[in-house]
């Protein structure tokens, strides 16, 4: 079958079909066995695929999928052949699942296959016939074996076929070409692009599922056809998948613009369009009127690839794909803009790395509560398997999700609070654990709002509640991931450079407070009693102290040196991930600069030590409000230098205009206030 015998491609008359594009073909395994294979699939056919999946789903083309995998969970229903070559996927397998990357839809086909040829061991001829296909788009794995089963075998059924090329692959480029060559009687062999155009430059208007789609198929239309001059009327349409270049700003507050998800390649390379203003607003969303920018300026928000959160499905069905990409905020020249955050963050990690030798590891740890839309909940015991299971579709859905988007969950547990919970996640770069940081929070609220309930990460929900808080887990390694931060010789085993780094952090807390506990209701959580942290001090295993040497254990397969770690506690969820973690990092720097020391290490009870006891052990409270954490931060010329002077200015004035809109709330106002903001 050559070109011309495909003259056009009715849509509606059209399937692809996907062959075992499964997370099988990406294990570890193939990826070292056969790197040019794994390297094609992951940086030519899944991105092929991905956009011959958007064009098909917007011209409701029927997208079927089939996979390998057992009906058994010990493999005996296997055709003989897959017994005899050991191919093996269990039932219900991860290895079974289709690519994250091109996941299907709530309404696509998922055929499950227990040989090479879906014609044989599934109904998929069945299907075609009884949704009027005549003809089959087919991308997949491998090109020499499942591939040019499907073709061959559907030729043979009287299909139009067509092969994507550069949407298929096999172990080796040869053997791909090989393939090609042998089947290209059977099918028609086209790239990516001109299928694409095919397809888009033809029209076809048909009823489908009583729903007209008006479809722009190749110059079907001549001067004899009954439709107007291109006069086409579109009954009803259907919604396109978006994708929201995201950036989160000073105060936590995470924004952007959606664009459409086919599309999502040209803005990796431009962005889109961003205002500096932005950049000045208050959680009250009015924008400081003394902000270095006003109304001038343009920047561009550029997506980070790497970055990308996509959550296909959640517990609403009739919800849209959750995607969304991190972006640094950039000039229009392409320079970085040296008042994004996320840009600022990434220079201080580089600087560790260079100039200290240092790689540091990093995870939050959230509290939130939850509420149903009439905020009556009931209450269960604190910590308690009752609390968990009254939340256990929630919780499912919300680790599942997290997974989806690598954020690496830990565990999710019920907490102290009434309705509160909380999320852990693995330690990973500074960079990745603050954008996991905001997927954390983002996540857990479209997952709520899926689910008809309300989140707040905010830090109480009211004047008696529990508080809500944020944990920040750290440690340092050296190039050769050797503990920095442990020292199995020292007092509670904190090694010198942990020490300095303590010391900085201590040295400068109060300044911190303004940025990491940056709002009035902050300062209504950290007061003694609550397990937040009331005093600026180092504690062993103490959670009353800002800075806490955690727990490790001495059996189990990892050493205590990759267990040590420090927790900074004033934190709590209406601060900016990576604001508060940057200036963290530079507080830390400074104490290792100036090789600061500390005076002592608290393994006692705070509340119970007297005025003169705290003062002979050096230890301070922190600031009692968000004002005096302010004034503490413009103060601190050593901690200042660090920052770019407008920079912090802005941010300054930020709060100070919150502090202006918020003064005449009274407590239990200020927690309502901002439980419905974070």
């Amino acid at each position: 079958m050559n070109l011309e015998r495909i003259k056009s491609i009715p849509a509606l008359k059209t399937a692809i079909l996907l062959v075992d594009v499964q997370n099988s073909e990406i294990d570890n395994e193939h990826k070292e066995k056969y790197p040019w294979y794994y390297q094609q699939i992951m940086e030519v056919c899944l991105p092929n695929m991905k956009e011959i999946l958007e064009i098909g789903r917007s011209f409701g083309i029927e997208i079927i999928y089939t996979t390998i995998e057992s009906l058994t969970s010990d493999g005996r229903d296997r055709s003989l052949d897959h017994k005899l070559s050991n191919i093996f996927i269990p039932k219900n397998s991860y290895l079974g699942k289709v690519i994250d990357d091109v996941a299907p839809e709530e309404d696509d086909i998922l055929l499950k296959k227990t040989s090479s040829g879906v014609f044989n061991s599934t109904n998929i001829d069945y299907i075609l016939r009884n949704l009027q296909i005549n003809y089959l788009v087919i991308m997949g794995m491998l090109t020499d074996q499942c591939i040019d089963m499907a073709i061959r075998d559907a030729a043979d059924k009287g299909y139009y076929v067509i092969c994507i090329n550069d949407a298929c692959t096999t172990h080796t480029k040869q053997r791909h070409d090989n393939a090609l060559n042998a089947f290209k009687g059977y099918c028609t062999i086209m790239n990516t692009k001109l299928f694409i155009q095919k397809i888009k430059g033809q029209i076809l208007i048909k009823k489908k599922k009583k729903k007209y789609f008006v479809l722009f198929l190749e110059n079907n239309l001549n001067s004899n056809s009954k439709i107007d001059n291109k006069k086409l009327i579109l009954n009803q349409i259907e919604p396109i998948s978006l994708t929201t270049l995201i950036t989160t700003d000073l105060i936590g507050i995470t924004r952007g613009r959606s664009i459409p998800t086919s599309e999502v390649d040209k803005y990796y390379e431009i962005g889109c369009g961003w205002v500096p203003a932005n950049s000045a607003l208050t959680p009250q969303n009015e924008i400081v009127d003394s902000n270095p920018w006003g109304s001038q300026g343009d920047l561009r928000l550029l997506p980070d690839k790497n970055s990308r959160v996509r959550i296909n499905n959640g517990p609403d069905p009739k919800s849209t794909p959750f995607d969304y990409i991190h972006c640094d905020i950039i000039e229009t020249n392409g320079n970085q803009w040296n008042y994004c955050p996320r840009t600022l963050l990434k220079n201080e990690i580089q600087f560790y790395l260079e100039n200290l030798g240092m790689k540091i590891n990093v995870s939050f740890e959230h509290e939130f509560t939850l509420f149903d839309q009439k905020q009556n909940l009931i209450s269960q015991p604190s910590f308690s398997l009752r609390a968990q299971r009254q939340q256990n579709q929630f919780a499912s859905w919300l680790i599942s999700s997290l997974q989806t988007a690598n954020v690496q969950p830990e565990m999710f547990l019920p907490e102290f609070g009434q309705n509160q919970y909380e999320i852990t996640c693995y330690p990973s770069d500074p960079l990745t654990a603050a954008d996991r940081a905001v997927n954390i929070r983002e996540i857990t609220r479209d997952i709520a709002r899926q689910m008809d309930l309300n989140v707040t990460f905010s830090p109480l929900t009211s004047i008696n509640s529990v508080s809500n808080g944020v944990h920040l887990h750290i440690s340092i390694d050296d190039l050769h991931g050797k503990s920095l931060f442990y020292d199995k010789d020292r007092p509670y085993n904190l090694s010198l450079i942990g020490e300095y780094w303590s010391a900085g952090i201590l040295h400068h807390l109060g300044s911190l407070c303004a940025l990491t506990a940056p709002t009035p209701v902050s300062y209504l959580r950290l007061k003694p009693h609550r397990w937040s942290c009331t005093y600026a001090c180092l504690g062993y295993r103490n959670r009353e102290t800002a800075l806490r040497i955690c727990p490790t254990i001495d059996f189990g397969q990892k050493s205590v040196d990759k267990q040590f770690n420090l927790e900074y506690r004033p934190m709590d969820g209406t601060s900016s991930p990576h604001l508060s973690l940057l200036s963290i990092l530079y507080a830390g720097r400074f104490g290792i600069e100036n090789k600061l020391k500390l005076k002592s290490i608290i393994n006692s009870d705070l509340n119970q030590l007297n005025e003169n006891e705290l003062l002979t052990e050096n230890i301070l409270s922190i600031p009692q409000n968000l004002n005096d954490a302010l004034d503490n931060l413009n103060n601190n010329k050593q901690l200042l230098d660090y920052f770019l002077k407008l920079f912090i200015e802005n941010y300054i004035s930020i709060k100070q205009k919150e502090l202006s809109l918020t003064n005449h709330l009274d407590q239990q106002e200020l927690c309502q206030h901002y439980s419905k903001i974070y």
